[in-house]
């Protein structure tokens, strides 16, 4: 039998006039590869656990689909989640979940690899092995069914999900991917079961955390087999030019939330804000060359008939060489209006080169990461922003014609006061009013509220959460300080980041609650119209789990994470010293 049949016929007659969006399943992409997964020694599918319109603009997951397609023994196909609709078609028909490129049911590739970038996606991933047949629990696997890998943002504490992964890749995932393959492709030509080919992974695949090999106790998590690392380094790549960047981007059927070519400049970040995950675990900073970036950029134009450029790292003004970047990108694309963005950019000194470096390319809006009001919790959180900075960077982007401004901010932080809170609104208004200093007139000026979420691997990741009482109040308050001002507030859901604490935080008891709700209906959870809190509610109160230990309840300095085992960059004597300093900074 054909481990891989082909199920187009099925796709068009079946779910293609059923749904609502069909654009989003038909694949045929624009810069598509297509590789023939009959003929391939080893077959991959990497899946982005959302729907097609985010997993297709997903960056990393572009990077991993063209280095695997550049292996000549490997073919790597693309799958998403489909939306509720096609859900329930997908079950009304007993149609399998499939290959984007492929039109092959998941089920028969040798690795079904996920991406999972945030909290919010694990009730998608149940969903996509339930749809493909797979069962869900890793230890009721045979081996007709692929080895199932996650890597990303959740493979830094990845005990939640452990009952349904084979193996974690936590890191960067070029070369342990390149690896796993290669021992893949030696073990069908031997005919390994999976029984014997699991320890091989958890042994010989670079940064392989592979979960069943390991027991969950009072003292963290501690192998329960010889021969398998106690500790997991975080995977690093040395030098991204191992790892070109795509001179053919994927061009998707359906609109994708990012319609642009977006190119890694940098990975890693220099400032270590004691909040952020990414930036203390995707350590050391790496960066790209002007030359390979402005070649990608113009092989990416050329191949794409896209009209932006977005140059992607975690602080683009730390890029050692941005005013010279943009100037060869001038140069590059004068009279061709395209446009260049450049996300999250630190709002010190180098903004103030705005004018310059947008030359004659048409600016876009611009984005300033605060997170803060007030100049003692940025110290705090070790955001090294000076407001004089801030204030003459927007004056600079009115001056170049941006006619608005984003802030980012991060509210319920440790030691958080209600005068910070107040600081919020008053920074806003001030970045406001540099708009009088160009044309007299106000500045649209829109403040992006989040909530404080305790990360692992941060300096804060012992801090307890908010309440969402507490959250509340802040909310109301901004509203209200913020009435018939030219200042507008957005802010996050509250229970979703509750729920963003819960499934960062915890072990793998939380694996039964993510079941329990995913049982119950809960289906992308990240999506306003698709949220429900009360089927997370109700899952918690079935698996009696206690909502306010794991989320807010500070942990002891000398207690044993469960993600303790996940070894990144820096070790937690340096993220101790740092949470210490940030609670004499509050008090």
């Amino acid at each position: 039998m054909e481990k891989l049949p082909n199920i187009s016929d099925r796709i068009r007659e079946e779910l293609l006039p059923c749904v609502e969006a069909p654009g989003q399943y038909i694949g045929l992409e624009t810069n598509a590869r297509r590789k023939d997964v009959q003929s391939a020694e080893v077959t991959v599918a990497l899946a982005f656990p959302d729907a097609y319109t985010i997993g297709i603009s997903h960056v990393g997951s572009r990077l991993l689909y063209h280095m695997l397609n550049d292996l000549p023994f490997v073919a790597c196909d693309r799958t998403y989640c489909p939306l509720p609709d096609a859900e329930k078609v997908m079950r009304e028909t007993s149609l399998p979940l499939f290959g984007w490129e492929s039109r092959a049911a998941l089920r028969g590739f040798d690795v079904l690899g996920f991406s999972l970038a945030y909290e919010l996606c694990v009730t998608n991933v149940l969903t996509m092995l339930d749809l493909a047949g797979i069962p869900l629990r890793a230890s009721e696997r045979t081996d007709d069914d692929p080895i199932i890998v996650g890597g990303d943002a959740l493979a830094d504490s990845p005990e939640p999900m452990a009952e349904f992964f084979d193996v974690f890749i936590p890191g960067d995932g070029e070369e342990p991917l390149r690896a796993l393959v290669e021992l893949l492709r030696e073990a069908k030509k031997q005919n390994q079961p999976r029984e014997a080919l699991l320890p091989r992974i958890a042994q010989t695949v670079p940064s392989a955390y592979v979960p069943r090999f390991y027991r969950q106790e009072q003292t963290g998590v501690t192998p329960i087999q010889p021969d398998v690392p106690a500790t997991i380094p975080r995977a690093c790549l040395k030098d991204l030019r191992g790892v070109p960047l795509p001179r053919a981007p994927l061009v998707p059927l359906h609109e994708g939330v990012y319609e642009r070519v977006v190119i890694e400049i940098m990975r890693g970040c220099p400032n270590l804000c004691r909040f952020c995950q990414a930036g203390h675990v995707r350590l050391p900073v790496r960066r790209r060359s002007v030359e390979e970036i402005v070649a990608a950029a113009r092989a990416g134009i050329d191949a794409t008939g896209y009209r932006e450029i977005s140059l992607l790292s975690l602080s683009s003004s730390d890029y050692p060489n941005l005013e010279e970047l943009i100037e060869r990108l001038n140069a590059e694309f004068a009279g061709e209006h395209i446009s260049i963005s450049l996300p999250s950019l630190r709002a010190d000194a180098q903004l103030r080169l705005l004018p310059k470096l947008t030359g004659a390319v048409r600016p876009t809006g611009l984005t300033i990461a605060a997170e803060a009001g007030s100049r003692r919790l940025r110290d705090a959180i070790h955001k090294g922003i000076d407001e004089s900075d801030m204030l003459e960077g927007v004056r600079a982007a009115w001056r170049a014609g941006l006619r608005s401004v984003k802030v980012y901010f991060i509210a319920g932080l440790p030691g958080e006061t209600a005068e910070d809170i107040d600081a919020i609104f008053d920074l806003c208004l001030r970045l406001s009013d540099t708009r009088r200093d160009v044309d007299n007139r106000r500045g649209a000026v829109t403040g992006s509220v989040s909530w404080f979420v305790p990360k692992p691997h941060t300096p804060m990741q012992w801090a307890a959460m908010r309440t969402p009482e507490y959250f509340w109040s802040v909310r109301d308050r901004l509203r209200a300080l913020s009435a018939r001002s030219p200042v507008t507030f957005k802010f996050h859901r509250i229970e979703q980041s509750l729920l963003e604490g819960l499934l960062c935080r915890g072990g793998r008891e939380v694996g039964e609650v993510i079941l329990s709700a995913w049982r119950n209906g809960a289906r992308m959870d990240s999506w306003t119209e698709h949220w429900r809190w009360e089927t997370w509610q109700e899952a918690l109160r079935e698996t009696n789990l206690d909502f306010h230990a794991a989320v807010h309840t500070e942990f002891p300095l000398d207690a044993t994470l469960p993600w303790s085992h996940i070894r990144p960059h820096l070790d937690e004597s340096h993220l101790e010293k740092q949470y210490r300093e940030m609670k004499r900074i509050t008090g």
